[in-house]
């Protein structure tokens, strides 16, 4: 039973030892242009990479409370991002609906019927400018119907998904203009 116990640690010793020796061996094959070289961070990149995480916090259902700290953290880092202004455009234009959705979001906490619903169309007027699709959308929805307030008859989580996925769509742009610079670095098999 103790020869067992050894035998499985030497095993697996022995299997990672086997592989990175072979990681090794191949490396010192490679020329020094050949070796990967990490890749710096650049506050670009650092923004991409905050709207992603945020993008699986809403996929998790994330808190009003945490939603807001996280985008006013995003303002923060894009403030300072600067490169490739394919990529630039798409974070700001990401940022921009977050911001956009989390007004939507905090007009819940408005007191009143009215002020819920003055305060929620107030910030579609500035949603659908940015977004006409998602205006389309929406008129079509409401269509028929007898309503002082648009968002009367909008479902408040379908307006938020809607923003978000253009939001996702903007991140997705925002990855793949930085993607070939980030391809480049890497060696090709």
């Amino acid at each position: 039973m103790q020869l067992l116990k050894l035998a499985l640690p030497l095993t697996t010793a022995a299997l990672v030892f086997g592989q990175t020796s072979r990681v090794l061996e191949a490396r010192s094959k490679q020329t020094p242009a050949e070796i990967p070289q990490p890749t710096t961070s650049t506050p670009l990149n650092a923004a991409i990479e905050e709207l992603r995480v945020m993008r699986i916090k809403i996929g998790d259902s994330i808190h009003p409370k945490e939603y807001g700290e996280d985008v006013t953290d995003l303002v923060h880092v894009v403030e300072k991002a600067y490169g490739d202004p394919k990529a630039l455009a798409a974070v700001k234009s990401a940022v921009e609906g977050h911001q956009l959705a989390l007004e939507f979001w905090r007009c819940d906490r408005v007191n009143g019927y009215e002020e819920m619903h003055e305060c929620r169309d107030k910030v579609l007027k500035d949603v659908f400018t940015k977004y006409p699709d998602i205006e389309e959308q929406a008129m079509a929805a409401v269509e028929g119907e007898n309503l002082s307030y648009i968002s009367a008859g909008l479902d408040k989580d379908e307006v938020m998904q809607a923003v978000w996925q253009k939001t996702s769509a903007d991140t997705e742009v925002a990855i793949n203009a930085i993607a070939p610079s980030l391809a480049q670095k890497e060696p090709q098999p």
